[in-house]
């Protein structure tokens, strides 16, 4: 399969989660392609059978929480159709966020395949199981269609 890995990051943790993932992806077999959301190569998502969208959870620490930068999410290219995970990457609590990504996803024409938070200071933690869930679901997607 074809990958597409795409992120907003402000202080390097989700770009640093970006990489692990598509690395988990590659290790896998599959061709994958990493990019902030401002650098998106159009045509190798456009081929892409699968993306992953990911952003840094924005809000105070108790309350308020959001996708960061949300508003260059939605700026992105659409996603029509394709199997999307989404990633979120927080420090404290990640609240909601990962529910609003799958918004984000819906509203660019993406097929939601669910999510994962990551802790900032422990980004690694989780990402292989988080992508083979991810690959086999939007791979039993693929076929169905």
């Amino acid at each position: 399969m074809k990958v597409a890995v795409v992120y907003e990051s402000r202080t390097g943790s989700t770009a640093r989660a970006a990489e692990l993932i598509g690395a988990a992806a590659q290790e896998l077999g599959h061709e994958v392609g990493v990019w902030p959301t401002g650098k998106v190569n159009l045509g190798f998502l456009t081929d892409a059978d699968m993306v992953f969208l990911g952003t840094w959870t924005d809000g105070i620490v108790v309350a308020g929480h959001r996708p960061g930068d949300a508003g260059r999410l939605l700026d992105m290219p659409g996603i029509w159709g394709k199997p999307t995970a989404g990633f979120v990457t927080y420090k404290f609590h990640a609240g909601k966020v990962i529910e609003k990504v799958g918004d984000v996803v819906t509203l660019l024409g993406g097929d939601w395949l669910g999510g994962r938070t990551f802790r900032k200071d422990k980004l690694s933690e989780g990402v292989a199981g988080f992508v083979v869930a991810a690959l086999d679901e939007a791979e039993s997607r693929i076929s169905t269609v």
